[in-house]
């Protein structure tokens, strides 16, 4: 028969797995919890800690029996739970399902601090249930006398128990990780649209919302009846995720169709969440994943190479940048550098501003002073049309812009600018809306792209496919701004821009 002193080997064992397992906890939660997790760490290592010293001085039997509830709670809770089923699985059997068949999504991979401490999580919950086993047995003997002989039968059986487990939860994963069709609910497919319509986004938010209601009543000869659930999500994204929550979760809508980066962003982890498409109108191209978030307009790089080519076109050299400090503004902007430096066009002047400023006078000047041939402008009202205005003040008319001019309450003030944007291929895509609602603005980047989407996402239910899958397997369209193109596996749809410039005070189609 054993002694007591005989469980100390493994106390000591199944202690230091407990501590650095509760390590990998910590880092692993610090990434939703920040200095929070500090405190679920010495929860996990101070209080076994303490159980086990407990049980080593007075014999305690609710001491060892807490000790062994702590190590249950590390292994089901973080290991199996945190590490296996939300970690390891996505990683490896996740990327794998989603490399044979579109109908498993690519799972979302994080910062490697977060998958690295979730790894860890797993491979020490594993040492956890090892030794914390060895110690059962260990304690077993010495209060029963069980034979050593019986180890090896008790060793089995729990590495047999533990792939089991594992086993049960890898088909479990599989099974609930595709996605399948499933036939809308009373013939009703909920479309939530999500955009900002007040602030300084209205522009562009209401022509969008527009768009998809024009999309919607084209529809004819449906199998299924289309309808929209239309949210103001704000322009600021703290506010907005309350509002996109009840849309996703509440209204528990079918699929999203949405614009503009800044809420796009806010958006991406609600749908993926729900497993529901997303079909934003955001040049930020992160937001495409390729598993349930899609972007669908010209990416920054398109523009950027159309905007050189134009700018070469007519002899330009130098440019001035005064742009607005925003995600997709300052996407443009980065890779509208990038070309001009390949293709010989010199930034003179750069110079960003807030959306607060109402002054630009000194911005102004010293883009003046280093004499560009050209000034591009970006930016959204206000501050936009103010800085219009103040150009115009300077004598300044030699303007242009990616996508800008066609957002400006007041585009006379772009007389003259040229800019790149949409290739509207459909032309009396314009006139119809215009016919149909002549109080709203007509906004060429976001117009073809929400109508374009919109559509993609009924047709899949016609289809009768699963509405991810079918935005995921989905290459090629034929849509209102011309085609539509995407590499397998990408999020991101690409469209080709053209050359726009602002005549008689509105948007005209250069060539």
């Amino acid at each position: 028969m054993k002694t007591e002193n005989e469980l100390e080997p493994y106390g000591r064992l199944s202690l230091v797995s407990v501590v650095l397992t509760a390590v990998a906890v910590t880092v692993n939660h610090a990434y939703a919890l920040g200095t929070g997790a500090l405190a679920l760490g010495a929860v996990l290592s101070v209080v076994p800690a303490a159980l086990w010293w407990w049980f080593r001085t007075t014999r305690s039997r609710a001491a060892f029996a807490g000790y062994l509830l702590m190590n249950l709670w590390m292994i089901v809770g973080f290991g199996a739970i945190k590490g296996l089923w939300e970690t390891t699985l996505p990683l490896f059997l996740g990327t794998l399902l989603s490399s044979l068949s579109t109908a498993f999504p690519t799972p979302p991979i994080r910062t490697f601090g977060f998958e690295a401490s979730g790894l860890l999580t797993f491979i020490g919950s594993a040492f956890v249930l090892f030794y914390a086993s060895k110690l059962l047995q260990a304690k077993h003997e010495t209060t029963s006398g069980g034979a050593r002989s019986g180890r090896t039968k008790a060793n089995v059986s729990l590495a047999v128990s533990a792939a089991v487990a594992v086993a049960v939860m890898t088909g479990v994963y599989a099974q609930i990780d595709q996605d399948k069709w499933v036939a809308p609910a009373n013939g009703v497919v909920k479309i939530g649209v999500i955009v900002p319509t007040t602030g300084p986004y209205a522009v562009l938010g209401n022509s969008f919302m527009k768009a998809v209601q024009m999309a919607n009543d084209d529809l004819k000869g449906t199998k299924y009846q289309y309808q929209l659930v239309i949210a103001d999500s704000g322009p600021d994204p703290s506010e907005a995720r309350e509002v996109i929550r009840k849309v996703v979760e509440d209204e528990k809508v079918d699929a999203l169709v949405g614009g503009v980066s800044l809420i796009g962003q806010v958006t991406k982890p609600y749908a993926t969440k729900a497993r529901i498409p997303h079909a934003c109108v955001c040049s930020v191209m992160t937001v495409g994943d390729g598993a349930y978030n899609f972007t669908n307009i010209p990416s920054p790089e398109a523009e950027a190479t159309r905007w050189v080519q134009e700018a070469q076109r007519r002899g330009i050299k130098t440019v001035a940048l005064l742009t607005m400090e925003y995600p997709s503004i300052n996407n443009h902007v980065r890779a509208l550098k990038a070309e001009a430096a390949r293709d010989g066009v010199r930034v003179v002047s750069e110079q960003r501003f807030d959306a607060a400023v109402t002054d630009f006078r000194s911005t102004i000047a010293t883009a003046q002073s280093a004499r560009p041939d050209v000034y591009f402008v970006e930016g959204f009202n206000p501050g936009l049309d103010r800085l219009a205005q103040e150009l115009s003040d300077a004598g300044i008319h030699n303007i242009a812009s990616v996508v800008a001019p066609s957002v400006s309450e007041r585009p006379a003030l772009f007389e003259g600018a040229w800019y790149t944007d949409s290739d509207l291929v459909d032309i009396g895509f314009r006139a119809r809306f215009e016919a149909k609602y002549p109080d709203t603005q007509f906004a060429t980047h976001m117009m073809p792209y929400a109508y374009d989407s919109f559509n993609m996402i009924v047709q899949a239910y016609e289809h009768g496919q699963n509405p991810a899958v079918y935005m995921r397997n989905l290459t090629k369209y034929n849509g209102t701004a011309g085609e539509l193109t995407k590499a397998a596996g990408s999020g991101n749809f690409q469209s080709t821009p053209t050359v726009w410039t602002i005549r008689n005070g509105k948007p005209t189609l250069l060539n």
